[in-house]
This record gives structure tokens, sequence and C-alpha cells, in this order.
């Protein structure tokens, strides 16, 4: 417990970019193990908040079930169907079934099945992108000139997840601080960069732009390439 109270408090001080919040980090015994165990931490905190603030959204918002059906018997209610052939109201069900089905969720929906299922994949997301950055920014970070290890680079990046804490806003219903986490999150990872690697304020830049580059080159070039086998398929055909 003592260990997670540390960690939280690394975090606190990391949000406020505070560079000897990432000193200690790197200079920790094990700060991978550190970071990993922060990353859990707080994704499970702010799913669990995402789940209650979801509930809370549900409770305040109309019964869709009620929308649903006074519509469907609004639309049902008019003339033109008189004019149509008895298939088309057939086709009608199952689009309007189909699209209550997709199109609540799309909008933003409370859906608490969703949220409770947050308290496992968001932790696991947060891990997995934490791991991929961080090798690709710590690759990126030694080319230019860096000069810590995988496992410190990796320790101080965890610290960029200390922005996630600002989700705790999800309490409240209707309410998202999705992009101030994101920037918030890359100034952690360059603050943590530049005092980890010892680099100056340019090389510390790139070495935290140049792994979202890299991964928006490669979904680019994955989307053109499966558009490609997808036109020489339908042409085949």
């Amino acid at each position: 417990m003592e260990g997670i109270v540390h960690s939280l408090r690394l975090g606190w001080r990391a949000l406020l970019l505070k560079e000897e919040a990432y000193q200690e980090m790197k200079a920790s015994s094990n700060p991978v193990v550190k970071g990993l165990v922060l990353i859990i931490v707080v994704g499970a905190v702010i799913a669990l908040v995402g789940l209650v603030g979801t509930v809370l959204e549900w409770a305040s918002t109309p019964d869709l079930q009620e929308i649903k059906d006074t519509v469907h018997a609004y639309l049902l209610d008019m003339p033109w169907w008189d004019e149509m052939p008895p298939q088309a109201l057939e086709q009608f069900e199952q689009w309007y079934e189909l699209g209550w089905r997709v199109f609540p969720s799309l909008f933003g929906a409370p859906n608490i099945g969703s949220a409770a299922l947050g308290i496992i994949t968001m932790p696991v997301g947060l891990v997995i992108r934490w791991l991929i950055y961080g090798l690709l920014a710590y690759l990126f970070a030694r080319w230019l000139g860096g000069t810590a290890n995988l496992s410190e680079t990796l320790g101080v990046l965890a610290l960029a997840v200390a922005p996630q804490a600002v989700n705790i806003l999800r309490l409240f219903p209707f309410v998202q601080a999705g992009n101030l986490v994101a920037v918030w999150g890359i100034l952690c990872a360059y603050v943590g960069l530049k005092t980890a690697h010892k680099l100056s304020w340019e090389r510390a830049v790139w070495a935290t732009v140049l792994p979202f580059l890299l991964v928006m080159v490669v979904a680019a070039l994955t989307g053109c390439l499966v558009s490609a086998l997808i036109a020489v398929a339908v042409k085949g055909g």
C-alpha cells in the first residue's frame, strides 16, 4: 500500500510538471513496476468514477424505450403506408430496430455495461499504449542523443498518465475532458523525456512527437494497403 501511495504522490507532482518527480522516478529501484502500478491504479479509479457518472447520466436521461415506442407509433400512423406494398412495412420494422440498436450508442447514450467493462479495459488499454509509446519514444530519444535506458524511460513516461486524474470530472453527467487530458499527457511525456534523457528542449520535443507521427504514417499506409486489397478483390470478383 505504501508503494501505491508513493506512486500516486509522484503522479500528482508529475501532473504539475515538476521535474524532480521525473528524476525521482528515474532513480527508483524499479521504475517499470512502479509505473505499471500507477497506471493500473489510476486507470481503475478513473473507470470506476466513469461508471458512477454513467449511472447518474442514465438516471437523468429520458427513457429511450418510451421515445422509441412513441416515434414508432407516430410513424406508423402516417397516411403513406396505405400506398406502400406490404413488404415495405416489414423492411421499415427491420431498419427501425437496427437503427435503435446502433444510433443511441453512437450519439453518446449512457451504456452502463460498457462503463462497467471499462474497469478492466481502461487499465489494460493505458498499459498497452504506455508500452508501445514508451518503446518508440525510447528509440527516438536515444537516436537524438538521450542517455536513459528503457526501464528509466518507461518509468518517467508512466507519469504521463497523471492527467487522467482530470477525468474525475466524469463523475458529473455529460462532462468530458478528453482534449485537455491528451494535451496535458503530451506535456508530461515531454518533461519526462527531457529530464530522463537530458535532452535539449528541441530534441525532447522531437522525441515526444515522433512516435505519434510514426503511428499516424503506419496507420495511413495500412489503410491505403487495405483499401487497395479490397479494390483488387472487388475488381477480381
